[in-house]
Formats: C-alpha cells, structure tokens, sequence
C-alpha cells in the first residue's frame, strides 16, 4: 500500500478490493505470444500465459530452447502464436 502511495496520488488513497502474490499477464487476444520479435535480431518473447502459464510453461520452454538451439521448433507448432498469426485479432 505504501508503495502505491509513494507512487500514484490518485490511487494512493484507496484500498485495494483484492490482494494478491502474482501477476498473470495475458495478451489482449488470449493467445500466448511465443517467438522471434519481428525486426529484432535474436530477441525472443515467450509470454501472455495467463493462469494457464503453470501449466504451459513447459511446453513453451521446450519449444523455445528448439527454437534457439535448432533454429525450429520439433514438438510445437508456434504459428498459432506469433506476432504474425493469422489467429491474432
């Protein structure tokens, strides 16, 4: 709370409604984004799990280290969760 007051004079003054230990990001569509950044040489993003990140993290992880050590991915298909996907909305 002190934090929050140090910080914001506008949110400073209010109590949270909810406490909790964790941020689950998540993308603006729900999907993953898993990949090369675009116009970033070896820069990779592997993020936006939401509550399902405990549970796919693994999968990611595998995906990404094939993707940084093979240049591909072998047991995960990441089309549906690039930057460029057609699924994206």
């Amino acid at each position: 709370m002190e934090a929050t007051r140090q910080t914001s004079s506008e949110l400073g003054g209010i109590e949270p409604h909810t406490r909790q230990a964790c941020y689950l990001p998540s993308t603006s569509d729900g999907v993953p984004l898993i990949g090369e950044v675009p116009g970033v040489k070896g820069a990779f993003v592997a993020a936006g799990h939401g509550c399902w990140g405990i549970l796919n993290g693994p999968a990611t992880g595998e995906a990404v280290a094939e993707l940084l050590m093979e240049g591909r991915t072998i047991h995960v298909d990441l089309r549906v969760f690039g930057f460029d996907s057609p699924y994206r909305r």
